[in-house]
């Protein structure tokens, strides 16, 4: 059952307001009757009340007289006291989140990480979907069935389609750059539903190369994700490698810049 208690008051503040209630205005003596709040708390329950708002002391009388606050206007004052609180809870927890990152980026490599997979199709379409959900402004995605095969790419690509949607959706420009082996290897419900992402959104587009060795991806040129492939397996992979020095970020750009101009488009149809 909820209260006052939910809003921030205690206990012994919810009964005296509850009481000052039935009162309309009374003494500290009368209010600690009417709540059974020991009268020996009852000035500092009272003094807390007032200092949130929610009762009021009448000026002038003797001996000293309460009224509580209408419970609409009282309620309200204490939802907006909560929301003071938990604004500034916020804070103080992205501020320990920001100072434990750094904390943390200190003992871990800094040129990048290996993120393990356990090696199923699942995990490789939760690494996709996060990558997906992390852009910001482009995305570019190399795929190959080289270096370890498809990875499993039509389960993984069906699982992540709606991202993908949501990832454009959001203005995030997305550029596949994918061989014509994938391609021709791909389903055609998964064809299909690339094709229609071709042309509903312009910040879209799949081209098509004879060759690339590996696939990775980069979010906002500024991390790089290469898949590690399971060389027993060619529908799994070991993990990735994410790397965000800026020089290798900077390689591999350029190495794809005129592989991607050189590429074929595919048009939707």
């Amino acid at each position: 059952m909820t209260s006052l208690r939910d809003l921030g008051l205690s206990s012994y503040e919810e009964k005296a307001y509850r009481g000052l209630l039935t009162l309309r205005s009374g003494t500290a003596e009368e209010i600690s009757e009417a709540s059974d709040v020991p009268m020996g708390r009852i000035y500092d329950v009272l003094s807390s009340l007032e200092s949130q708002n929610v009762v009021r002391r009448q000026p002038d009388r003797h001996p000293r007289t309460y009224v509580a606050v209408e419970p609409d206007r009282a309620v309200d004052r204490l939802l907006t006291a909560r929301r003071r609180d938990l604004q500034r809870q916020q804070t103080q927890y992205e501020t320990v989140a920001a100072d434990v990152l750094t904390e943390l980026e200190t003992i871990a490599p800094v040129e990048g990480h290996f993120w393990p997979a356990t090696v199923g199709q699942d995990e490789i379409a939760e690494l996709l979907a996060d990558r997906l959900d992390a852009a910001t402004n482009n995305l570019v995605i190399t795929a190959t069935t080289t270096a370890g095969g498809l990875f499993g790419f039509e389960e993984v690509y069906t699982q992540t389609i709606d991202r993908l949607a949501d990832t454009l959706e959001r203005g995030v420009s997305v550029r596949f750059l994918f061989t014509n082996r994938l391609v021709e290897e791909m389903p055609d419900s998964l064809v299909e539903e690339l094709d229609q992402l071709l042309d509903v959104y312009e910040n879209f587009e799949l081209q098509t190369t004879a060759t690339l060795y590996n696939t990775y991806d980069v979010v906002d040129e500024k991390n790089i994700c290469v898949y590690v492939a399971n060389p027993f397996n060619q529908n799994s992979i070991l993990g990735t490698v994410q790397v965000t020095n800026e020089n290798i970020v900077q390689f591999v750009q350029n190495q794809w810049q005129p592989r991607w101009k050189d590429a074929s488009s595919i048009e939707s149809s």
